[in-house]
């Protein structure tokens, strides 16, 4: 099917959000189904109720299991919080960015769409909002762009500490 080694992890982060996030675990459950379904997929649900046969299911996960998770996965389905998204970028992982939206009633507008849209024209990521599968199809040509967001809120944050110490 597609080029992606026989053995691999995939984690899947829905964040926190209060809202249930069903249509993304659905939506890699079809994926597994037209994959092979002995791979391995780990999910942190957050507040999404979801019980899978196929799908190691979490409910929350401490910062650093999180990080491990990560780590490990060598790729990630995320829904569309920043932080997780970042989190993938920074460690270079390909990244399936999956947008809540509002006609399901998974946030309250369609905001997240375009953080995903953006991450995507620059690279990042795979927007995989619609079909996870048709994402999928596109990890074997895809090398996400290396991380080069820079914050300096913390270097100007000192620095004003230091006029105000002075």
């Amino acid at each position: 099917m597609w080029n992606i080694s026989l053995n691999f992890m995939v984690f899947i982060t829905l964040g926190t959000q209060g809202n249930q996030f069903q249509r993304c675990l659905k939506m890699v459950e079809e994926l597994i189904d037209t994959l092979h379904p002995n791979q391995e997929f780990i999910a942190q649900l957050g507040n999404t109720k979801f019980q899978s046969d196929k799908i190691k299911c979490l409910d929350y996960v401490p910062e650093t299991e999180f990080k491990e998770l990560i780590d490990k996965a060598d790729i990630v389905i995320s829904h569309a919080g920043s932080g997780a998204l970042f989190s993938a970028i920074q460690k270079g992982k390909k990244c399936i960015g999956v947008a809540r939206l509002k006609k399901y009633h998974e946030m309250l507008n369609d905001h997240q769409t375009e953080l995903v849209r953006k991450l995507t024209e620059g690279g990042y990521i795979l927007d995989g909002t619609y079909s996870i599968i048709d994402a999928w199809k596109k990890l074997d040509g895809f090398t996400p762009r290396p991380n080069d967001f820079e914050c300096s809120i913390p270097q100007e944050i000192m620095k004003l500490i230091d006029v105000w110490m002075q």
